[in-house]
């Protein structure tokens, strides 16, 4: 266990670790501006985390060459789906075809790697609890709200973003399981303060759960824990 521990800490070479770091200062760049309301250090500080952790992901050593190419292109399709979203016109759906576009690709990725049964089912049984419980009420708050147009949109969303979830607990890696957790409850969150009720501290902690779930995802590339 610990021969695999250093294997998997030297899979991340010095300059992905530096990378990283930047991603993380840029990160809380990002959490700043949504606290000080600054759109201006917004827009520069969120684009970049995940352009630092598309580096990340080039420049760490991968368990699967295959895996990282899949990643890499879900992380770019995750940075357009941030763009969209931060851009002052309603370019939701667009948002929304970027990340069901980068879910996709995450899910290929994962077909490269290791399979556990027992972490599907886990998966499969936290992903659909979860989707039970909320999507209903995101569904009447979409009607209720004059935009129903919006409701195929978002359960096409909700079954990829938990087959995504599903696969990285599937993947037999704990930092995948944890990343693609994060990166789903961030994802329930985003949603229920958009449409169903605005939460006070719904945007700041949305986009740690966010980033710190693309960070693991793209961590898990070298990591067999």
């Amino acid at each position: 266990m610990a021969a695999r521990a250093q294997a998997d800490t030297q899979a991340v070479t010095g300059p992905a670790w530096v990378a990283l770091g930047a991603a993380a200062v840029s990160s809380a760049a990002n959490l700043t501006a949504i606290l000080r309301h600054d759109k201006r250090l917004e827009y520069a500080a969120k684009p970049t985390v995940m352009a630092l952790l598309i580096l990340v992901a080039l420049l760490l050593h991968p368990a699967s060459q295959a895996e990282r190419a899949c990643f890499v292109v879900a992380v770019a399709l995750g940075l357009a789906g941030d763009v969209f979203l931060m851009l002052r016109h309603d370019y939701l759906v667009a948002g929304l075809l970027a990340f069901l576009a980068g879910h996709v690709a995450y899910i290929v990725g994962f077909r490269f790697g290791a399979f556990e049964l027992g972490g599907l089912v886990v998966g499969a049984v936290i992903v659909t609890l979860t989707a039970a419980l909320a999507l209903r009420r995101i569904l009447a708050a979409l009607r209720a709200g004059d935009r129903a147009r919006l409701q195929v949109p978002v359960v096409a969303y909700v079954v990829v973003i938990s087959l995504m979830t599903v696969s990285a607990t599937a993947s037999g890696s704990l930092i995948a399981a944890a990343g693609g957790l994060l990166f789903f409850f961030s994802d329930l969150l985003f949603s229920w303060y958009r449409f169903v009720r605005p939460l006070s501290w719904g945007q700041p902690l949305n986009i740690v759960m966010y980033q710190s779930g693309q960070a693991l995802l793209v961590l898990s590339l070298a990591s067999s824990v």
